[in-house]
């Protein structure tokens, strides 16, 4: 399965990825699977889901709009996996990019602020901000060949 990271539009340098359990946009420091997600295609159209590579059972998901990597409840849990999936769409600020608008709230879209992950809908004046926020470059993830040295800096 492919494994994906996703680079901010308007923050080059700070990719969206899971840190205790929520969703962040930070630079790329740490374990490097916190960074990658499988996109899992949920029914028709261009509807997805976005999987831990690092955590297989969990998905960014919405609650409360603050976006969790969560698992569902059981295995019929509707409310969960409404709110962890997207419209995988152009992105606004740039349709080289990408953007993920929410299922069930469609007037919402996956964005970062003050690095965080939220599901919000734009607002008048800071339309052209919220569209650089919700633009990211998705790109092949890094596979990691040894887990053991992952955290040791290249010279040593």
């Amino acid at each position: 399965m492919d494994r994906y990271q996703f680079r901010s539009f308007n923050v080059p340098d700070h990719f969206i990825r899971h840190s205790n359990f929520q969703g962040e946009l930070t630079r790329k420091t740490g374990p490097m699977d916190d960074f990658a997600f499988v996109m899992l295609r949920r029914g028709s159209g261009n509807r997805v889901a976005l999987r831990s590579v690092n955590f297989p059972d969990r998905y960014l998901r919405h609650r409360d709009f603050r976006i969790w990597l969560e698992g569902p409840r059981d295995g019929d849990d509707q409310l969960f996996q409404q709110d962890s999936t997207f419209y995988f769409e152009k992105g606004l600020a740039d349709a080289e990019g990408v953007s993920f608008r929410s299922f069930n709230f469609p007037d919402r879209y996956l964005r970062h602020r003050d690095f965080h992950l939220w599901v919000e809908a734009p607002t008048g004046d800071a339309d052209q901000v919220f569209r650089k926020d919700a633009t990211f470059y998705r790109q092949p993830a890094p596979v990691l060949i040894d887990h053991g040295t992952e955290l040791v800096p290249v010279d040593e």
